[in-house]
């Protein structure tokens, strides 16, 4: 544990002003006891031979400034041709602090080819360690979540996060590391270029709709998400989901989610989005959990 440094009134005192005159600002009023004691230190200290160092901010020159991270961030991005470079370029780029911590890239899971895709929020503990997004009881039940509707989640989608470094503790990422992600999260929106797209959870929703309204007002929303020049000016039917996360915590709003999910099976089936698992799967009783029918209320798994 590092000593705090012994710091006198006198200098603190100095070194706010100093600061203030540094910045531009008016100096602080110190009060005449105050200045009193300033003008004695100084007058002691005006013959003194000068030290060695001054004690000034600390400028670290090994270290990418945030805006050089976010250029690097989309220069990357933008330069990948495919999914394969992509998935090399996020593990080439450092300008992001979360991977110095986290064990694994977590980048996709599924089929790269499917017309759905599933983006998810950050890479969770479970997802660390299989290097896959949607693992561990959150990743268990959001596949019976799909199931219900008829998808198969290794067949119909492809699935992604949207910070693929798990933060440490599994804390919410930052600002900044939310905007040195989202490059190649739209980079990889492009390269899939899926049809229909499920934004789970409200920080993804947030980011890729730059908006921000939370989750419980975007779920009853339909979107259309721009897929890029790559794609001649296509767009691809988006809508948003809770998080398997949050429906874990708060299982009273797994009947809004299977409306929402209702809705999203009826929007793809309109779209003729190609799906293997529908006929083979729907009518899953496994979840939402019985009791439950359309419009009614829903109980713990």
């Amino acid at each position: 544990m590092h000593a705090r440094p012994n710091l006198t009134m006198e200098t603190a005192a100095q070194a706010l002003a100093q600061w203030w005159e540094l910045a531009g600002l008016e100096k602080f009023d110190l009060g005449p006891a105050q200045r009193a004691r300033n003008q004695a230190l100084q007058q002691q200290t005006s013959h003194a031979p000068n030290p060695e160092a001054k004690v000034t901010p600390a400028r670290v020159t090994n270290t990418k400034k945030p805006v050089d991270a976010l250029a690097d961030a989309y220069r990357l991005a933008q330069s990948c041709t495919s999914l394969d470079a992509l998935f090399k370029a996020l593990e080439s780029f450092d300008g992001c602090g979360l991977k110095a911590n986290a064990r694994a890239t977590v980048f996709a899971d599924g089929q790269a080819e499917a017309d759905i895709m599933v983006i998810g929020e950050t890479a969770g503990r479970e997802d660390d360690e299989i290097g896959k997004p949607f693992q561990g009881p959150e990743g268990d039940l959001f596949t019976k979540m799909l199931a219900s509707v008829g998808l198969d989640r290794q067949q119909d989608c492809y699935l992604t996060c949207l910070i693929p470094w798990r933060p440490p503790g599994n804390r919410n990422p930052t600002a900044e590391e939310i905007a040195l992600c989202r490059p190649f999260l739209v980079r990889h929106i492009e390269l899939a270029a899926p049809k229909a797209i499920l934004m789970v959870g409200g920080l993804t929703a947030q980011t890729l709709l730059n908006t921000a309204d939370g989750i419980m007002k975007l779920r009853t929303r339909s979107f259309e998400y721009g897929l890029g020049t790559d794609a001649a000016g296509l767009k691809a039917y988006a809508q948003c989901l809770f998080s398997p996360a949050y429906l874990l915590n708060r299982p009273r709003d797994k009947a809004l989610a299977w409306q929402d999910l209702l809705r999203f099976e009826q929007k793809i089936s309109s779209l003729g989005v190609a799906t293997k698992g529908r006929n083979k799967a729907k009518g899953s009783q496994i979840w939402p959990p019985r009791p439950f029918s359309r419009g009614s209320g829903v109980t713990d798994l």
